[in-house]
């Protein structure tokens, strides 16, 4: 792949330094050829391919009257579709870079922990124990040496001949291939000359963000090839591209709140993605798109759970009134209906369960389940009689979740749940115990 993508790269090169080449398409395969890049986590190449795209486009005017290449074939519906996908690409690369950003903080954290965990431990060593592992490591040295010595002499004593062995390994190295001998860093870092990219890759950096300040850089970038691409990718004419760049739009915005310490500004970004959402499920028609609908209603839930969960954060932190309770139990409700939503999307035509889900459908049911059950959890109740409705309910989803999983164990046994199921199986057991306590209270 790396081999196959360079001579791609080689190409492009030739083609411009002939001068025959046809701009849309060499445009359109240069950003394509940054998806791959993008894969590898090689984002300098991927920004060098992408700029060298909008470049060379960019010479295109919708007019060919204007156009560096004048060819009447370059009408202008072609030219704008041309854009529109070198944007796309633009916008996967913003997305993937921030992802990989938000991965590679999250591995810093926790590397953070163990560091710090492994500090506190040498803290309370014993200075003996040091000074024992001392002594023993060097022994240990000193009798490697020796065995260093020994082995000097022993290959002192070999003859100098060439085994057979060794003779047709060195004729195997005479045969390697390209592919066997190239340098695979120098293959990857792609360059592209006669085309001024500059203010192109200045658009947006080609490294991992570190700060919420770079996140905010790419999620700029980003937001803008979005409102781009959605010009000639409308909802009326493309809506399954139109849904795609609008998901991705929300992924920009989750990514970027991760970076945000603030978990109110963190609940605005959210906000806009379920805004962003909903303005594009609603008019969807569910018997042509409804595994689009699917995927939406369940995002919509996810999205909505992650903002209950800051709205009790900050409900730590300040004391809540009756009115934000009421907004949080709205925002609750809120969320278990786009999993009920999703999970009533899962019927056949017949409004009929199924009794077997199909593999990609299964994980996201038994986590909407069990999603479902926390949220009535979480509800902030009027008295105890209403506290008890709400235990009873997130009892039965814990269950429903069980019931499908122990029902199906061939089919859920490589579908990532155990930890999801096991918390299952632990409220399953303990709400019953609760609600008896509560009604003991009450009486």
């Amino acid at each position: 792949a790396v081999v196959s993508t360079q001579s791609t790269g080689i190409t492009l090169q030739r083609q411009l330094e002939a001068d025959e080449f046809d701009p849309l398409d060499w445009s359109l395969n240069c950003a394509t050829l940054s998806q791959y890049y993008v894969t590898m986590n090689n984002y300098v190449s991927a920004r060098h391919t992408l700029a060298c795209a909008s470049s060379v486009l960019s010479n295109v005017q919708e007019s060919s009257e204007n156009s560096q290449y004048s060819d009447e074939s370059y009408d202008n519906e072609k030219i704008l579709k041309t854009r529109a996908d070198i944007e796309r690409c633009w916008i996967k690369f913003c997305v993937n870079l921030l992802k990989d950003s938000v991965a590679d903080l999250e591995a810093s954290d926790l590397s953070d922990k163990v560091s710090k965990i492994t500090e506190m431990k040498n803290t309370f060593e014993d200075e003996e124990d040091k000074a024992e592992e001392l002594e023993e490591k060097k022994e240990e040295e000193e009798e490697k040496k020796e065995d260093e010595k020994i082995e000097d002499l022993e290959a002192g004593e070999k003859t100098s001949e060439k085994t057979a062995e060794e003779e047709e390994e060195e004729e195997l190295k005479k045969r390697k291939t390209f592919s066997d001998l190239v340098d695979i860093e120098d293959l990857e870092l792609l360059r592209i000359t006669n085309v001024e990219s500059g203010q192109y890759e200045e658009l947006v950096p080609g490294e991992l963000c570190k700060t919420y300040e770079d996140a905010r850089k790419v999620f700029k970038a980003g937001s803008k090839f979005v409102e781009n691409a959605v010009k000639h990718y409308t909802f009326d004419g493309y809506v399954t591209d139109y849904a795609e760049i609008k998901q991705d739009l929300s992924s920009l915005y989750k990514n970027l709140a991760v970076f945000d310490t603030d978990e109110s500004r963190k609940c605005k970004m959210h906000k806009r993605r379920v805004d962003t959402l909903t303005e594009l499920v609603s008019p969807l028609n569910i018997q042509h798109f409804r595994q689009l609908c699917r995927q939406l209603r369940f995002e919509l839930g996810e999205v909505k759970n992650t903002m209950v969960s800051l709205k009790y954060s900050i409900a730590a932190e300040m004391p809540v009134d009756q009115q934000n309770w009421k907004k949080i139990n709205n925002l609750c409700f809120g969320a278990i209906q786009e999993f009920e939503n999703f999970c009533d999307l899962l019927r056949d035509p017949n409004d009929k369960f199924p009794e077997t889900l199909s593999n990609e459908t299964v994980r996201p049911y038994v986590v909407s389940q069990i999603y479902i059950a926390r949220l009535y959890g979480k509800f902030r109740p009027a008295d105890t009689a209403q506290k008890l409705v709400f235990l009873a309910k997130a009892e039965t989803h814990f269950k429903k979740a069980l019931e499908y999983y122990d029902g199906h164990l061939n089919q859920c046994r490589n579908m990532d749940l155990k930890e999801e199921i096991d918390v299952a199986r632990e409220m399953a057991h303990f709400l019953p115990r609760k609600m008896e306590r509560i009604r003991q209270m009450g009486n």
